[in-house]
């Protein structure tokens, strides 16, 4: 056994030979649309999506780290405190109240 498979193996402890040898049976691995390089042309060609959301999709999975790969890792963007509520309440008396000299 390979350090990683061994490492795998004691984190699970106990249930390690049941979860790594688990067979899905509620549906056929057939079903299964997996990603790759060409799941744009494979997948989704065969909707009724407009050529131009096609080159575009294609365009987004073939970019970045993943690209080529069929996968997409899309992740939030924090838009910060500008855009809460909280400069509103965070007002300095200065900054809140007009000069009158």
């Amino acid at each position: 056994m390979s350090t990683m498979t061994s490492k795998i193996h004691e984190l699970l402890g106990a249930d390690a030979d049941a979860l790594l040898s688990y067979t899905a049976k509620g549906f056929d691995k057939k079903m299964l649309h997996l990603p790759g390089p060409d799941f744009v042309d494979r997948i989704v060609a065969a909707t009724d999506r407009s050529p131009q959301v096609l080159r575009n999709f294609q365009a987004l999975i073939g970019h970045g780290r993943l690209a080529g790969t069929g996968y997409v890792s899309i992740l939030p963007v924090d838009q910060g405190i500008e855009h809460s509520a909280g400069p509103a309440s965070r007002r300095t008396r200065s900054t809140s109240t007009p000069r009158t000299s």
